[in-house]
């Protein structure tokens, strides 16, 4: 009786922790496909009845431009007050928070103490933390230990045999990872935010800017970029399964990762990075140059590198470029990526750009208007991609800042996009192999943060910050000079198909939104702004009472 009582509980446990979907670091997961699949109320015939369901306002102060960080969400977790369903946000002045997702309620706030002395703080190195935090999920297989072996699919793990940070059943004590302005790794406990329990220890040097961190299976990777505080830029990763535990890095020579998630993680081939600008020994001059990492060395494998030349890295200022997306095609695991050129590549993860390491699967025309007088036209931060199952198709969408290049032939077009769009491609099948057909352009959409889809639907944020990257002089603008450029931020919902509006947010947001990604768990999707605020959109049928804060 006893034992049927037992194992009662443990499969009503079970089951309500996999109930709950994650979304555990940028785009979603170690792919940075940006794609929710577990999602279900998020749906096209219900998409009218979205609302604002609350806004919490945060006191963490902002760098510079960085304020909070991307969110990431825990659909399940058991904590001292039940079980939860928990938003987490990164602070620019070294903190970390947790938000009950469905009351609106601050769980905890955690402050990282650092120490040191850094460069004088510049618009493109403010210092703080900088880099979009992450977990391992999901909510079922990494926090009962039941993952089927490292890095086999979105974060799954290691079974039993999980560091105890990674959750690994009952014992366990699930963590979120955040590097703090002194270069240190931190890890907190996610029911109660505790820092103590896992010491902090250097991860990366102390000043660098890092722009997102990464989990697959027990390793957690950084990408540093702009040469902040005098430090190189390239990719840090640490095993937590390994004894003793010890840091190793990828220096690129020159400029850091492109895009926002910095790395992605191929299921069978390593850690994938595009590099705009540098050199190493293995493929030479470097010009967004998509490599392939070990992912326990992060020494190059493999590489591709597009033929012509690209248009020259400024030094100090940012370039276009997106993080490559990792996803599978008819039996193949592909890779998307898009640098300063505009065109976007398709790459077979296998053998990236062929025995010449320059020739892709396919490449797009260009779909990025040349960039004028610094005015930041180019593909930016992360794709989305998902499969329709229905019909086969696979699809893919991407940030476009400044207008569509006039060489691009998309099928159809929902108005004159100035000022950035989202562009969309249907990957289809030529003779066995996958080519890149344009499809739609959106309408005017004021420089997106990368995009992010669920059933058939596109949900995008339009930051509100100008595109330029600098003065037409040449010279960096100043944070005051940035943000008196800026508008406000609007969330919209654009069909996956067609690239028709479906929702806009209209006035409810009041300021811009730097560097923060979408977040979609639970019927439920999440943006920040730059005076640290965190933004909930979702059913009000579905909700409790809900306060602003």
């Amino acid at each position: 009786m006893r034992k049927t009582i037992a194992a009662g509980i443990f499969c009503a446990a079970s089951a309500l922790l996999v109930l709950g979907a994650d979304w555990a670091s940028q785009s979603g997961n170690p792919q940075r496909d940006g794609w929710a699949r577990n999602e279900r109320d998020l749906v096209k015939d219900k998409i009218p009845d979205l609302k604002l369901l609350y806004k919490t306002h945060l006191d963490n102060k902002a760098v510079g431009l960085d304020a909070l960080t991307s969110p990431i969400v825990i659909g399940n977790l058991i904590t001292y007050r039940g079980f939860k369903e928990m938003l987490f946000v990164g602070g620019s002045s070294d903190n970390a928070y947790s938000i009950d997702a469905d009351l609106n309620r601050i769980l905890w706030k955690t402050h990282f103490n650092v120490s040191g002395k850094y460069p004088p703080p510049t618009p493109g190195c403010p210092g703080g933390l900088t880099g979009a935090i992450a977990m391992s999920g999901t909510s079922g297989e990494m926090r009962f230990g039941m993952g089927r072996g490292r890095g086999r699919g979105p974060g799954r793990g290691r079974g039993p045999q999980m560091p105890r940070i990674f959750g690994g059943g009952f014992g366990g004590n699930p963590s979120i990872f955040a590097v703090s302005s002194d270069g240190f790794l931190r890890i907190v406990r996610e029911s109660d935010g505790d820092q103590t329990a896992t010491p902090a220890f250097q991860f990366v040097p102390a000043g660098a800017k890092v722009s997102s961190l990464n989990v697959n299976g027990t390793t957690v990777y950084a990408a540093t970029v702009d040469g902040c505080g005098g430090t190189a830029n390239g990719i840090y990763a640490v095993d937590f399964a390994k004894e003793p535990q010890s840091v190793v890095s990828f220096v690129t020579n020159g400029s850091g990762p492109a895009g926002m998630g910095g790395t992605a993680a191929s299921e069978k081939n390593g850690i994938i990075a595009m590099i705009p600008d540098g050199h190493g020994d293995v493929a030479g001059d470097y010009s967004d140059t998509v490599v392939e990492l070990a992912p326990d060395t992060l020494q190059v494998k493999d590489y591709f590198t597009p033929q012509g030349n690209a248009p020259a890295v400024h030094k100090g200022l940012p370039a276009p470029g997106v993080t490559p997306a990792v996803f599978s095609w008819n039996g193949k695991e592909l890779i998307a990526a898009a640098g300063r050129d505009g065109r976007i590549y398709l790459l077979d993860s296998s053998s990236p750009g062929g025995s010449d390491h320059h020739t892709p699967l396919d490449r797009s025309e260009p779909v990025a208007s040349p960039d004028s007088n610094y005015s930041g036209s180019g593909l930016w931060g992360n794709f989305a991609t998902w499969l329709d199952e229905d019909t086969n198709t696979r699809w893919l969408y991407a940030s476009l800042w400044g207008p569509v290049n006039a060489s691009s032939k998309f099928a159809s077009a929902n108005g004159d996009a100035t000022h950035g769009s989202i562009v969309a491609f249907k990957v289809e099948d030529r003779n066995g192999s996958p080519v890149l057909t344009p499809a739609w352009t959106s309408g005017d959409i004021i420089t997106p943060a990368p995009p992010v889809t669920t059933n058939g639907l596109v949900f995008v944020l339009s930051s509100g910050e100008s595109a330029r990257t600098a003065k037409e002089s040449g010279k960096p603008y100043s944070v005051s000079e940035r943000e008196k450029m800026a508008s406000h931020a609007t969330l919209y919902v654009l069909d996956g198909a067609t690239g028709k509006q479906l929702f806009s947010s209209g006035n409810d947001v009041n300021t811009f939104s730097h560097r923060s990604g979408i977040a979609i768990a639970n019927s439920r999707v999440y943006f920040t702004t730059h005076d640290s605020t965190v933004y909930c959109y979702g059913f009000p049928a579905l909700e409790p009472q809900l306060t602003e804060r």
